[in-house]
């Protein structure tokens, strides 16, 4: 069986100059990414777009996956980032499920914003080596919501509530990962369904106790 390729990064830009090289390594990669797939791209790819040499790309990432590993990382901190202002106006099943679709549509929002970003998270399901990004990603927002459920109702299992919160997480990102992928389908029709099943979900969950 062969190794995985090495996905730590091998310094971080630390001045002016480095961090416009690191950005740039970054900005170029995810727009080769949204032109060539995640297959055809290279870091000589990357390089020649870029106009820089290949040690000056190696200074920082050691194969194409180190990248989109960053890539990936950034693009699920910002999802994530959406999950701070979650916390409804009630527990009643319509403000859980206006709060749910809000995120959803804000999640779709700041995907489309990033470049490449449907690709990036095509790539995180294409890559066995680049799946933790994604995983992780969806583990702290299920951790997220579990502590929001229980700050309603302590009395509710933690590992039960962690469990329904994560698969809730995998199933949003489910109906996003379909917007990008299936976009013949009512964009608004389909995240309005996912937050009424989702809002579903969390009104069992504590009615539970």
């Amino acid at each position: 069986m062969s190794a995985s390729p090495p996905l730590k990064k091998r310094s971080e830009p630390r001045q002016g100059r480095s961090e416009k090289t690191y950005d740039l390594i970054l900005a170029t990669a995810a727009e080769l990414l949204e032109e060539v797939g995640f297959e055809r791209l290279s870091t000589n790819m990357i390089c020649k777009r870029a106009g820089l040499t290949p040690p000056a790309l190696y200074r920082y990432f050691p194969n194409k996956y180190a990248v989109l590993k960053e890539l990936g990382e950034q693009l699920m901190r910002t999802q994530n980032e959406l999950f701070e202002g979650m916390e409804p106006r009630s527990f009643s099943k319509d403000d859980i499920e206006h709060t749910i679709l809000d995120v959803l549509v804000a999640t779709v929002a700041v995907t489309r914003a990033q470049t490449a970003g449907a690709w990036i998270m095509r790539s995180l399901h294409a890559s066995p080596v680049l799946a933790e990004v994604r995983i992780n990603s969806h583990r702290q927002a299920a951790q997220f919501l579990t502590s929001l459920i229980r700050a309603r109702n302590e009395t509710l299992d933690q590992d039960q509530v962690y469990a329904k919160s994560r698969l809730g997480v995998e199933l949003g990102y489910a109906a996003i990962e379909m917007v990008f992928d299936e976009t013949e389908l009512d964009e608004a029709e389909l995240l309005a369904e996912a937050a009424n099943m989702l809002a579903r979900t969390v009104v069992r969950i504590l009615q539970e106790a």
